[in-house]
């Protein structure tokens, strides 16, 4: 009867939840995800704990919810590929840019968190990569048949492309590194568009500027959770 009267009052207004798990970002970035309390979260959104459970059934439900959204968020930057109102290269740029906006800051204490101790949501961000995979396969055939990149097969481009991202996850290579997901991010990106675009439209110079200004901090280095 309790559980049935709370579920009946549950409030599950996706705007309010969007803007809780938008909030809860950079304190799960800061200090990973499972060892955090019902009442350590409540206290860090603000909210009382009956005004949690009104959004979330459990803390299970809401560190699902967390990682869906971030998913989520990491696979919209794919419609960026499918502007073809805009220059092929700088598509690429666009979605990468998107996709680097959307990890800032993301390291190795939550990754490994997630691997170590959340093994089901750590799947769930690895089964991402073969939407991208198929997506990318499309936006590289494109890009050989008009002549933009090398021809290569496209289904292979886009699988080394997809297993470098999945290596870049993996919180000891990431470590390795001493960098953050953003900035391994970019750095992959920028390997990528200087070999496999026949003419680059967009120089070096001008690539490293563009990236630092979509993601300053990339270029600062302040506020980045770095590993070490």
């Amino acid at each position: 009867m309790g559980r049935r009267t709370l579920d009946k009052n549950r409030d599950l207004d996706p705007k309010t939840r969007s803007e809780y798990l938008a909030k809860l970002k950079p304190f799960f970035i800061e200090k990973g995800m499972s060892s955090h309390s019902m009442d350590a979260i409540a206290q860090y959104l603000e909210v009382s704990k009956a005004t949690f459970y009104k959004h979330f059934h459990s803390r299970d439900e809401l560190f699902d919810l967390f990682v869906s959204y971030v998913v989520e968020q990491i696979l919209e930057a794919r419609y960026y590929l499918r502007d073809k109102e805009v220059a092929y290269e700088e598509r690429l740029l666009n979605a990468f840019a998107a996709i680097l906006q959307r990890v800032s800051g993301i390291g190795f204490f939550l990754l490994a968190d997630l691997r170590n101790n959340l093994p089901a949501l750590w799947d769930k961000i690895r089964e991402a990569y073969s939407e991208w995979e198929k997506e990318l396969d499309v936006f590289f055939s494109e890009g050989i048949e008009r002549g933009h990149v090398n021809d290569v097969s496209s289904a292979m481009l886009a699988h080394m492309v997809v297993s470098m991202s999945r290596e870049l996850m993996r919180p000891e290579y990431l470590q390795s590194l001493n960098c953050t997901l953003a900035e391994a991010f970019a750095d992959m990106f920028k390997i990528l568009i200087r070999s496999i675009i026949k003419t680059p439209e967009i120089p070096a110079e001008a690539l490293d500027a563009k990236l630092a200004s979509m993601l300053p901090e990339i270029q600062s280095g302040n506020n980045i959770e770095k590993v070490g």
